[in-house]
């Protein structure tokens, strides 16, 4: 039986009290370690500035947001108006056309016996397809 090797890593207390979770610190070190030899450290001492552009980009980042939001809400109005405009067109349509194939099949059914005039009922219909659909104004 062979014995497992145990590493230890010895962390700094300097640095054990920055990170609240330990393990997850030491995982990370472990996962970027091939990276760590390419870091200078002159370059992060210098950067003492970092708060100051990250607040700088964080600007930067809610005005370019507030754009895209304020241009994606007026795509919306206008999509939401055209779909509307093309929805209320198009159940108009539907309406008006199963209201002509009612009239049909009631003529068809009842014949003369039918209550209403034929012609000025279809013309009627026509006339609203003409205005609502086509925008025409016949009067």
């Amino acid at each position: 039986m062979s014995d497992k090797v145990k590493y230890n890593i010895w962390i700094p207390d300097k640095t054990a009290d920055i990170f609240l979770d330990l393990e997850e610190f030491v995982d990370q070190l472990i996962l970027f370690y091939p990276f760590l030899n390419k870091v200078k450290i002159e370059e992060l001492r210098v950067m003492k500035d970092l708060d100051k552009q990250v607040e700088e980009t964080t600007e930067e980042y809610s005005n370019l947001c507030q754009q895209y939001g304020k241009i994606l809400q007026e795509f919306g109005v206008v999509n939401f108006r055209s779909s509307e405009l093309f929805t209320r067109n198009t159940i108009t349509g539907l309406k008006l056309g199963l209201l002509m194939g009612k009239l049909k099949r009631a003529k068809t059914l009842w014949g003369d016996k039918l209550n209403i005039d034929f012609n000025a009922a279809r013309d009627l219909i026509q006339h609203f397809s003409d205005r609502y659909l086509m925008k025409e104004e016949n009067e």
